[in-house]
């Protein structure tokens, strides 16, 4: 399905810093981007590590409570004792990877800018091949622009893992970054912000890819039966927050490899 092209607007640069305020919005949708409403978050005890079928539980009861259809036989994501985990240096370069590719979607850099950038500082590994190929591409069209636009709610996933915020609202609308502004400015060495990170609680992780897995279930079956997508649930910020999940459990070794299996 053709996610259309959208934009969102950077608002100066900061001292050492940006501040993005907007994403990609929701394909067909004029929804603002809106605070995280605490009502819409999950419920998981801190208690104690979860098994998964405790995690799953959980994520089905208040997915009914929301009115978003369940599959008891859905299996179970895998629970501490099994999953592993990007070491959070990778996951704070491929957060600054990102933010580059969204500026150069957006036009804020050049294709030839962004390339030095991450040579210098030494972060042209962390790009996958598909990312080197349309980075290095010419002329690139809207079609080619358009993806990666929306690879801001990725890295909306990959700041929340890293801390810079505390939940990840219910995905119904784009994501809100008006409260971010430690992201490094792509004019110096992302070094220090890069090895200053920290990865939050790999129970808080399991918790949300647990839930999105079960959330993106629901959406494949209402698009296959052809119903309204329930809770109002976006499909695109859906499968977006799922395979920056997915990648951050590590489902496969490499980015370009992620999939978003329900």
């Amino acid at each position: 399905m053709q996610k259309q092209i959208t934009s969102f607007i950077f608002m100066g640069l900061l001292t050492g810093m940006f501040s993005l305020l907007g994403c990609g919005q929701k394909k067909n949708s004029s929804t603002k981007a809106n605070a995280v409403d605490t009502g819409s978050i999950a419920f998981y005890p801190k208690d104690h590590k979860l098994t998964g079928q405790e995690r799953k539980d959980f994520s089905n009861k208040f997915l009914k409570q929301k009115g978003v259809p369940t599959l008891d036989h859905l299996p179970l994501v895998e629970d501490f004792t099994e999953a592993k985990f990007r070491d959070k240096n990778e996951v704070a370069k491929k957060a600054v990877v990102l933010y580059g590719l969204i500026h150069v979607a957006h036009g804020e850099k050049t294709s030839g800018e962004m390339i030095n950038y991450l040579k210098k500082y030494n972060l042209w590994s962390t790009v996958s091949p598909d990312e080197k190929q349309y980075l290095e591409k010419k002329n690139k069209t809207a079609q080619d622009n358009n993806p990666v636009t929306w690879r801001i709610e990725n890295l909306n996933v990959l700041l929340w893992a890293l801390g810079n915020f505390d939940t990840l609202s219910f995905p119904t609308t784009m994501c809100d970054f008006s409260n971010c502004k430690n992201l490094p400015n792509l004019e110096i060495d992302p070094t220090p912000w890069i090895l200053s990170s920290k990865l939050r609680d790999t129970e808080d992780i399991l918790n949300e890819t647990d839930l999105i897995y079960r959330i993106h279930w629901a959406t494949r079956e209402a698009g296959l039966k052809g119903k309204p997508m329930p809770a109002n649930l976006s499909e695109d910020i859906v499968m977006e927050r799922h395979f920056a999940l997915n990648w951050l459990t590590m489902y496969a070794d490499n980015w370009d490899d992620i999939t978003t299996d329900t």
